[in-house]
């Protein structure tokens, strides 16, 4: 049973006339009449009573009419679907991110922008570790991710694109003796306790830190970890440690915690969009396009 023949059936129940039918569909009459019987040795029913004056379904033709027209229907809908999955407009894409991403403003800027084009592709964000996000994308679990640079750890086959460069400040409590200060130079933290995320440690930010840390001659004494950013920051306010962090997350106010900039610290610390360097699915090769063409209309 084909498509074209159920269409044949559903013009001709509308016409209940050979001739009119055979022109909506552009094909001669014999080629309808043709495609008419074909559907019925098939069915091994009569579809239409035929006189030389009229034509009517038959009861069979009837009910077989309403399921070729949920038939034809569902068809239309698989092509469109098909045809907006090609062009990127449908799809599924899954986004990693860390949390820094999510207060830098960079990954509502950029999810924003893409859902005003894209409003039918599903987006599922989650909020994972550097390392995670690297493995899901290598085994295809994500499909872009954002995340801190720089890495250590680079599974083959992926690319970045640098979103954001920031400058590294420090988050410290309120009643902190070098509170007062304007701008703090980093040996100054060298004996101070540091409060740092879990998922952080030796990739990206924390690892960037580590660095910058060994560079000035001390190695950072951790002693509080944190899920999740905020909570960071609620750990600096209670005093219990002072904390490394991208200078956009001074726009998480947290009662008793102030930011103080870092005197002699020129490292920057970058937030970047990292994909296949071989995209298949075109909703997430439009998505990466789309950051690229966000990031020049700044």
């Amino acid at each position: 049973m084909e498509l074209r023949h159920l269409k044949c059936l559903a013009v001709l129940a509308e016409e209940l006339h050979f001739g009119r039918a055979a022109e909506r569909l552009g094909i001669a009459q014999p080629a309808l009449t043709q495609h008419i019987q074909t559907l019925e040795r098939e069915l091994g029913v009569k579809l239409f009573h035929r006189t030389k004056r009229s034509v009517e379904l038959t009861v069979a033709g009837g009910l077989t009419l309403e399921q070729a027209l949920r038939t034809l229907q569902q068809a239309e809908r698989t092509a469109l679907v098909a045809r907006q999955a090609g062009r990127g407009e449908k799809g599924l894409i899954e986004i990693g991110y860390v949390g820094s991403a999510a207060f830098s403003g960079i990954l509502s800027r950029m999810i924003s922008a893409y859902r005003k084009t894209y409003p039918d592709v599903e987006l599922n964000l989650h909020e994972l570790g550097i390392r995670q996000q690297l493995d899901d994308l290598q085994n295809g679990h994500l499909d872009v991710a954002f995340l801190r640079l720089p890495v250590r750890y680079w599974p083959v086959g992926l690319t970045s694109l640098t979103l954001l460069s920031e400058p590294i400040i420090i988050a410290l409590p309120t009643g902190h003796p070098l509170a007062s200060r304007r701008a703090i130079p980093i040996e100054a933290l060298a004996d101070e306790s540091f409060i740092a995320m879990r998922y952080m440690e030796g990739v990206g930010f924390h690892a960037q830190i580590a660095d910058i840390c060994r560079a000035h001659q001390f190695v950072p004494r951790i002693t509080q970890h944190a899920q999740q950013l905020a909570a960071l920051a609620s750990l600096v306010g209670a005093g219990l440690g002072v904390a490394f962090v991208p200078k956009s997350l001074v726009k998480l106010q947290i009662a008793g915690v102030v930011y103080r900039p870092l005197t002699n610290v020129r490292e920057i610390s970058s937030l970047a969009l990292v994909f296949r360097k071989s995209e298949p699915a075109p909703a997430v090769a439009f998505f990466i396009e789309k950051v690229r063409r966000t990031l020049r209309s700044r």
